[in-house]
């Protein structure tokens, strides 16, 4: 319908997969009666932090950068209107995000509370997690409408934006940049200290 080749048919089916996959999951534990209110505060905080922190401003090009809808053709365009295109980004976000609680509770929860204090291991797990997530999606994903050097938007969770952007290293011949990475190294705390927060919190309730 929008004369896709194979290529943009797959990132489409990529995205719209990994954006639909938390609506999908919320729903089921929501029926079951099983979601975690931390899990869930954290889940649409993040959603809020990447849409306003990069992924509004990336799509439209807000601050010194291209909107989306000339960093790609006009066939993905036609699949990912660009006023969709923030939601459906930041949608994929809390995916990551979601399955980075996971992996942490996974690794840690049978010798501590994780989300207890500021634990550096912890951290650590979180960082490669959403940075490896991010050169993933950086080479193989979103390598179609990235754009060349100085084509994103400055962005709050982009602090340097394309002004300082140098290149760390390429897989496959396509870059990894410092603005693009840039966004996750600055989730990472983020998102760790609101899942203590909300632990903290919830523990002085039960105590109350």
């Amino acid at each position: 319908m929008c004369n896709l080749n194979n290529e943009e048919l797959w990132l489409i089916i990529r995205l719209y997969f990994f954006a639909l996959t938390p609506i999908v999951l919320a729903l089921y534990y929501f029926k079951k009666n099983k979601i975690n209110i931390n899990t869930a505060i954290t889940l649409c905080l993040a959603f809020f932090i990447c849409a306003f922190g990069f992924e509004i401003w990336l799509t439209y090009g807000l601050i010194d950068g291209l909107p989306v809808s000339l960093r790609r053709s006009e066939a993905l365009n036609c699949a990912i209107p660009q006023d969709l295109n923030w939601v459906l980004n930041s949608l994929g976000d809390v995916l990551v995000v979601w399955i980075g609680l996971f992996i942490v509770k996974k690794i840690f929860i049978k010798s501590f509370n994780p989300f207890e204090k500021w634990n550096w291991s912890v951290f650590i797990v979180f960082l490669v997690w959403f940075v490896a997530q991010n050169i993933y999606v950086e080479v193989f994903f979103y390598h179609l409408q990235l754009g060349s050097n100085g084509d994103l938007s400055w962005g709050p969770l982009m602090p340097l934006g394309s002004y300082f952007n140098p290149i760390l290293f390429e897989i496959s011949g396509r870059p990894v940049t410092f603005q693009s990475q840039s966004t996750w190294l600055l989730m990472t705390p983020i998102i760790y200290l609101i899942t203590i927060y909300l632990n903290k919190k919830s523990l002085k309730n039960e105590v109350n």
